[in-house]
């Protein structure tokens, strides 16, 4: 439950890969059939000392629908040049991304808030990824989602991903039930740029048995990450981004959103945040690669958010995860299979994938009854990890897909 701050780490590990006690069928995979990888967002927070982590020639105006006359009259007083204007239909706000004219933005956000009450003016802030490496792979099923596949797959759920492109083209996709929408032109060519978004999808709704969560969920992919001119692998998206995303899955009625990424606070992300879990959607967010204690992780801390990091095959914390208050369920995300771009398969880390991994399980649960009592389903079958009850590392515990489902069935009026 949860904040906003960005830089997404990604990464590459070369270790082989064997998949024990699985059933040989189609998608079984040799030890040469993956290869790892590491990832997680963090956007950059608005905090003192002075920031830089914004667009350094925009900025974003906030409006009610009704003052949209007011608007223009202070883009002119201001000396800015609208660059586009969207309507945030879920929380009936108007906004004007706009070019400040090599006037700095934090300033002149400052500014304008001071003397206009019509607009709420903010920074452009921006979302970028990292990387890192590890080894030892181990299966997902530690969370009791092979026995709930007995039952449900996730049909009748719909997840949205708020995340980089997709390659919709991969295999283990070609079967699923998937919609994208990408704010931006993207280019196939560039794998990089398509390789988180793909990676966290192939958790959730991979058709390969071994991978996806709920492969009979509807995915929504939303690409709202792009990579930057000349950095191909570095992976850039604003807060106006983040903020259309949130509100193009909130007016698709999804019922669960996937938020890999994290960082500061933001007003406007949190904004659509809060409207999301007002609506009922449940809204999942990764917990953060910072290594830090005490953070203070958005928007996993934003209430309402199930904040979500990551274990390793021997239900130790990810060693780089964050730690605070935010954290509420422990799953998989150390070294995980999944796929990456042109048929590949990978091994993924980060917070990024624990959270994908809760997403799904919650898709299943929905799939079998409304989420009247997720939250207690979720709590109470939680297996604890470290210090006795609820603690900042692991949060409740390990989610268990299967003993949830079961109290689900239990509590059926």
């Amino acid at each position: 439950m949860k904040h906003i701050k960005l830089t997404f780490l990604s990464s590459a590990v070369f270790c082989s890969l064997a998949i024990s006690g699985v059933h040989a069928d189609e998608y079984a995979l040799d030890n040469e059939g993956a290869e790892p990888l590491y990832f997680d967002f963090v956007y950059e927070p608005k905090v003192k000392p002075r920031r830089s982590n914004y667009i350094k020639d925009e900025v974003v105006l906030l409006y009610s629908t009704e003052n949209i006359s007011k608007v223009k009259n202070i883009t002119e007083k201001y000396n800015l040049n609208p660059a586009s204007t969207t309507v945030l239909a879920s929380v009936k706000t108007g906004m004007v991304v706009a070019k400040t004219n090599g006037q700095d933005p934090l300033d002149l956000s400052a500014a304008i808030n001071k003397k206009e009450k019509s607009v709420n003016a903010e920074t452009n802030n921006i979302f970028k990824t990292a990387s890192a490496s590890y080894k030892n792979a181990y299966s997902m099923y530690e969370t009791g989602v092979s026995y709930v596949h007995e039952t449900t797959k996730g049909k009748g759920t719909t997840i949205c991903m708020v995340d980089t492109p997709i390659d919709i083209f991969h295999p283990s996709l070609s079967d699923a039930h998937i919609e994208t929408k990408d704010l931006f032109e993207v280019d196939i060519t560039n794998k990089e740029a398509l390789l988180h978004g793909t990676s966290v999808a192939g958790v959730l709704v991979s058709q390969n048995p071994h991978i996806g969560i709920a492969p009979r969920a509807k995915l929504y992919s939303i690409g709202a990450f792009k990579a930057e001119k000349n950095h191909p692998s570095v992976l850039k998206g604003s807060s106006a981004d983040v903020a259309k995303a949130i509100d193009t899955c909130i007016q698709h009625d999804v019922d669960v959103i996937n938020l890999s990424f994290t960082g500061g606070k933001d007003s406007i992300v949190e904004k659509m945040v809060r409207k999301a879990v007002a609506k009922g959607i449940v809204v999942v967010a990764a917990a953060g690669n910072g290594g830090n204690w005490g953070s203070t992780i958005y928007p996993a801390l934003i209430p309402g958010v199930i904040g979500a990091t990551a274990i390793d095959e021997n239900k130790k914390l990810f060693n780089m995860a964050d730690k605070g208050r935010f954290i509420d369920y422990s799953a998989p995300g150390v070294n995980i299979l999944t796929i990456a771009p042109d048929g590949k398969y990978k091994l993924a880390t980060g917070t990024s994938i624990s959270s994908a991994h809760v997403s799904g399980i919650v898709a299943l649960l929905l799939s079998q009854k409304g989420n009247n009592n997720l939250n207690s389903a979720l709590t109470k079958t939680a297996v604890d990890l470290g210090k006795p009850g609820r603690d900042e590392e692991f949060g409740e515990g390990l989610i268990n897909a299967s003993k949830a489902l079961a109290v689900f069935k239990d509590s059926k009026p």
